[in-house]
């Protein structure tokens, strides 16, 4: 299978397990909008953002490295599988001995038992499907979105609009679904065949396994902090209200943020091969290429008909959310192609690099939320977001040149970024004729990127031309 088509592949399996999976929890929004208040969507969205701070930490990210080892022909599977899940379950442990401070949170303390399970079955949810990617049983990879999300959203329907249990049913649906995926995973994948006696694990794998991950924790450090300082500094400035408002205006954004995750996993699996050599770096650039064309194409219609969303979308008080969205879409923009960048360095085993860049979009992060969440509440962290997300970009697109030296079409990039931030001025300006005019710029956008559009059509249809086995 060549490597186009064993990325369509990917692409397509992956695709049904959380594409359709997102999708359909898209659509719950209208549902969570009317039945949770902004502080009760606020508090539960501050709980998933302290978990998503605490794992890496805990877990030392074990399950980034388990994938990476998992696709080496030349590791044991059984020693990596081990090694991932006994740092899982010692984390665990740790964690619940630091987890009284969580009680000092007023928010949070009503929940206590709720945020301690879900970290549980979240962090054992991604060692374990981090594995079966890893051993390229993607397909089963890709049912267990499917199930997880039919469960989600029974337990969402019932809990939320029969039983009426608010927040907590919520938090439930979250939990039950994750524990769900994981059983899913284990009897599908046969992962207790990869289990050996914990007193038998090669410790020199041990350290090169951690050698890999843990340098990845200040870079995911600095990732949550550009995804999600904004949102505490947002509850000590604005309150958790108008968290809740900013946490539900990422909802669109974060929907095309679910087209970079899904496209990355798959690509993930493919980056790695013949990893340096001149077929890869001629596929790198032209998947970078194309990547980049499909995602500005995306953003820029998504912005012109982001209002248009919200009125179907955002019910209530949640509304005037809009106004964030298009600002955000342009963010996500730049942390895709940042994320794709990224994985120069996990293919190079060079995780050190990863953490300069983010690190210095996090320190911007924090400062400019300062500065600009007291002048513009939500609207000034959600440009915080976007500057923090352009200088991750920018230094690895630099960056990197030292690893693998893309052929990038930069011109036509930076002209369709200009035309984008156009488009965001004229919609929030919001007159009588934004919608118009935010088209006809979009149109624009596709006559620079013109001359790319055929290639994209053909490199689609060819990843397409595969049979799942």
């Amino acid at each position: 299978m060549g490597q186009y088509s064993k990325l369509g592949k990917n692409v397509a399996l992956i695709t049904l397990g959380n594409f359709a999976s997102k999708i359909l929890s898209f659509f719950l929004i209208p549902l969570y909008t009317a039945v949770l208040t902004t502080a009760e969507y606020g508090t539960a969205d501050l709980m998933t953002t302290t978990i998503n701070l605490l794992s890496p930490f805990f877990t030392l990210l074990i399950s980034e490295a388990v994938m990476r080892y998992a696709l080496d022909d030349g590791k044991d599977k059984k020693q990596v599988f081990t090694i991932g899940m006994v740092i899982t379950f010692i984390g665990f442990l740790v964690m619940m001995l630091f987890s009284p401070l969580v009680l000092l949170s007023k928010d949070i303390k009503p929940y206590f038992w709720y945020f301690i399970f879900y970290y549980l079955f979240v962090t054992l949810h991604s060692g374990i499907s981090q594995f079966v990617k890893g051993i390229e049983k993607v397909t089963v990879y890709s049912l267990s979105g499917v199930i997880q999300t039919i469960c989600f959203i029974l337990l969402n329907i019932v809990l939320l609009l029969v039983v009426k249990t608010g927040v907590i049913g919520y938090l439930l649906s979250l939990i039950i679904s994750n524990a769900v995926a994981c059983a899913f995973l284990w009897f599908g994948a046969k992962l207790s065949k990869y289990i050996i006696k914990p007193n038998k694990i090669d410790k020199a794998l041990l350290k090169e396994m951690l050698k890999y991950s843990v340098p990845m924790i200040p870079n995911s450090l600095s990732w949550w902090i550009s995804n999600s300082s904004d949102k505490y500094l947002l509850t000590f400035f604005s309150g958790v209200a108008v968290t809740g408002v900013y946490s539900v205006s990422q909802r669109i954004p974060s929907m095309f943020s679910t087209i970079s995750t899904i496209f990355m996993g798959a690509w993930q699996i493919s980056a790695v091969e013949d990893f340096g050599s001149e077929k890869s770096k001629r596929f790198y650039s032209n998947i970078y290429n194309q990547y980049s064309v499909f995602n500005v194409l995306i953003v820029s219609i998504l912005i012109c008909i982001c209002k248009i969303l919200a009125k179907f979308l955002f019910a209530k008080d949640f509304f005037v959310g809009w106004k964030y969205v298009p600002v955000l879409l342009f963010a996500f923009l730049f942390s895709a192609m940042a994320s794709f960048l990224g994985t120069i360095y996990t293919s190079a085993k060079k995780t050190k690099m990863l953490f300069v860049s983010t690190i210095a979009a996090a320190i911007i992060n924090i400062i400019l939320n300062i500065i600009f969440i007291p002048i513009w509440d939500a609207q000034g962290a959600a440009i915080a977001t976007f500057v923090s997300y352009f200088v991750v970009w920018l230094m690895r697109l630099i960056d990197t040149r030292k690893i693998m030296k893309l052929k990038i079409n930069i011109k036509q990039d930076i002209l369709s970024y200009l035309l984008i931030t156009g488009q965001i001025v004229v919609i929030l300006i919001d007159f009588k004729y934004s919608l118009i005019i935010a088209l006809l710029i979009f149109v624009a956008i596709i006559a620079v990127n013109f001359k790319s559009l055929k290639p994209l059509a053909k490199m689609a249809a060819g990843m397409i031309k595969y049979k799942v086995r």
